[in-house]
């Protein structure tokens, strides 16, 4: 193997390598992350409280004044998510939610 072929395999296949190991990584302990973010989010929290609270954990998703929303972590491109019950403008529940 040339030297100009070993640098171009390092040049461009350890940024691919890497990027594989980081998506796997976040995927892998996305669950125990959104487990602990979610376990964070309690009842009777107000909607403005809530998106506080996104903001501050750099959660995608804001809570809605009624309905069901979905806070989840860029990290894990949205398949580890936390699903939040709205009623009134108060959280009613939080729970974890997989989307695959």
């Amino acid at each position: 193997m040339s030297p100009l072929t070993k640098g171009l395999g390092l040049l461009f296949g350890f940024p691919i390598v890497l990027a594989v190991v980081f998506f796997t990584y976040f995927n892998a302990t996305g669950e125990d992350r959104m487990r602990a973010v979610c376990s964070q989010v309690t009842p009777g929290m107000t909607r403005a409280q809530l998106d506080q609270f996104a903001l501050d954990k750099k959660l995608k998703g804001s809570g809605k004044d009624a309905g069901v929303s979905f806070l989840s972590e860029p990290r894990s491109y949205g398949r580890h998510t936390c699903k939040v019950t709205m009623a009134a403008g108060l959280v009613k529940a939080a729970e974890y939610n997989f989307a695959d």
